[in-house]
């Protein structure tokens, strides 16, 4: 089972492009070959002219005129001439296919800028006329590109607009052109391939061509309506895909991750998708070399792609145990990484921590990596001073809410492996990390503590409770983890939060994490007895056996405005804990 939480675009995210203007295929003109503002209305009348020299020249200085000061003012400028219709026109006629490449460019970069500008390429019924542009081999591959780009522009601005062109077969037509350039790239390559069997994009229209495709696939790849509803459309799309991110091209992973990564996203829970389409180990690995080779634009994506493994069918994440994930996760753990990336990378293992048995023994048997969790169980930018948490002099330089983030994920590692996990396997982790349940009763003195944190304190604890209990049995022993939370006035800090969450879920929790400490530290035989059977554990407060393992098992997604279907993402906004 999965869990979907919402969450709004951090500052790795924000940045990336739903729109592109293309400015960098050619070369900008010198300032003596500006086109200035007041010579369109000059430009505009050549464009009406028959003659075919004049046409052409007017375009180019039109496209050039875009180009040299890329902004929305540029594309308002060329708006305001009313050539829509000319342009239309160009584009439906006969002429040659150097003029229709120009048009589709300027359509474009108008596409590129604000909402009402790229509006208005809709309403102009420009749609279609460029879809059969990219769909007609005649105009040449160059046309066919550009014009697929000025539509992923459109696709950009909404997902009403994504929807429109699912529909009408735009991402089929994507397909198309990128499988028959790989089989044009995986022929050329043969006879020049490496060593090491390795396939790259030697053609520059190739080249160009690919880039261009592979953004606009990207894009059209993002959710934000009934994704599920059109699950055959992601077949072919996430094929494709899965042949590109095979290429050693860095310039190409990040696109290609984004697309296997918004494809994951929309067909989360589409079981039918799985039947028709699988993930296979080659990707699997390519990804982890990504992770632990590639840029930071483009780790972002492998990472994303990763997490959405790691949520998916079981088989799946399975795959990703016979890669060296673990090892190529620890880089991006180092305090100096960004913390969302540090937080994507938690994820990742709580999700395996969530899977099974063998998953968390995985996680377990990973010494840098359970350490660098362990010390995340603290209050972010304090320290522990004389039985409180201090803010140290420099704290101010320390982004606080953003490592909160990090503490999160960390907290639901641990209380995967202490759920999910075999009695040998939680027997492990406490004894290769003696002070962690300590670290955890220290956490829940800190006062300013969220909900979720404070929840997954309590889950965890209530956790660790219920199966050492079980290790002490008929023994009539004490149980030393009780004693430790004890020791470390726990009781005294779960009276503050009864009374700061009163009436609340948390509330809840402590009520049933007092009962169980106290009543463990008097008889652990007979509390393990009541808290396995639902109706007494109900009867004395405390969590019973089946409310404690229906936490657990539970991979989660996280989603944006636009990761996924819409009914998900809806799904994930009614989960925010406010």
């Amino acid at each position: 089972m999965t869990l979907d939480e919402f969450q709004p675009e951090d500052d790795l995210l924000a940045a990336i492009s739903h729109k592109l203007a293309n400015v960098s295929m050619y070369k900008v003109p010198s300032p003596g070959e500006m086109v200035e503002k007041n010579d369109l209305p000059t430009v505009k009348y050549l464009l009406y002219s028959s003659d075919y020299c004049k046409i052409k020249q007017s375009i180019e200085l039109l496209r050039k005129y875009l180009v040299q000061d890329n902004n929305q003012n540029s594309a308002k400028d060329l708006l305001s001439l009313d050539i829509l219709p000319r342009i239309k026109e160009l584009l439906r006629s006969n002429c040659e296919n150097v003029i229709k490449f120009e048009c589709s460019w300027i359509l474009t970069n108008i596409a590129a800028g604000i909402g009402s500008q790229t509006n208005t390429i809709v309403e102009n019924g420009f749609v279609d006329v460029l879809l059969q542009c990219v769909n007609d081999k005649k105009c040449g591959l160059e046309l066919n590109y550009q014009a697929a780009w000025a539509l992923a522009n459109i696709a950009g601005e909404s997902s009403k607009y994504r929807e429109e062109l699912m529909i009408k077969g735009f991402c089929d037509s994507l397909v198309r052109i990128l499988d028959e350039i790989f089989d044009e790239i995986q022929d050329l390559s043969l006879s020049s391939r490496t060593a090491s069997g390795r396939m790259f994009i030697s053609d520059r229209m190739y080249d160009a061509a690919v880039e261009a495709l592979m953004w606009s696939l990207s894009n059209m790849a993002r959710g934000g309506f009934c994704t599920a509803d059109y699950w055959e459309k992601y077949v072919p799309m996430f094929q494709v895909l899965s042949k590109y991110i095979l290429l050693e091209v860095p310039k190409l992973e990040a696109d290609v991750c984004w697309g296997i990564s918004r494809i994951l996203y929309n067909m989360h829970d589409v079981d039918i998708f799985y039947h028709h389409t699988s993930i296979s180990d080659t990707m699997c690995q390519r990804l982890i070399q990504i992770l632990s080779h590639g840029k930071t634009d483009n780790v972002v994506p492998a990472l994303r792609t990763i997490i959405n493994i790691s949520s998916g069918p079981t088989q799946y994440v399975s795959k990703l145990l016979n890669t060296p994930i673990l090892d190529s996760i620890t880089r991006l753990l180092d305090s100096q990484v960004p913390c969302e990336l540090r937080k994507d990378s938690y994820l990742v293992i709580s999700n395996l921590a969530a899977g099974s048995e063998e998953t968390v023994d995985f996680v377990i048997k990973h010494t840098v990596v359970m350490q660098n969790v362990i010390s995340h169980i603290r209050v972010p930018g304090h320290i522990y001073d004389y039985g409180e948490w201090v803010q140290p002099q420099n704290y101010s330089s320390f982004d606080i809410k953003a490592e909160w983030k990090v503490t999160k994920e960390a907290l639901w590692i641990v209380f995967n492996l202490a759920t999910v996990g075999s009695d040998t396997s939680v027997d492990c982790l406490l004894k290769q990390h003696p002070k962690m349940p300590e670290e955890l009763a220290r956490l829940l003195k800190y006062i300013d503590l969220s909900s979720e944190v404070c929840e997954k304190i309590l889950d965890t604890m209530i956790s660790l409770i219920q199966r050492t209990n079980k290790w002490v049995g008929d023994q009539q022993g004490k149980n030393p983890y009780v004693r430790l939370f004890l020791q470390n006035q726990t009781p005294v800090a779960i009276s503050t939060l009864q009374d700061l969450h009163y009436g609340t879920r948390i509330s809840d929790l402590c009520s049933k994490l007092a009962n169980l400490l106290l009543l463990s530290e008097e008889n652990v035989g007979y509390t393990t007895a009541i808290v396995d059977t639902d109706n007494m554990a109900d009867a004395f407060g405390l969590p019973s056996l089946a409310e404690i393992k229906s936490k657990s098992h539970k991979r989660r997604v996280i989603r944006g405005r636009e990761d996924g279907d819409v009914r998900l993402i809806e799904n994930a906004v009614n989960n925010l804990t406010l």
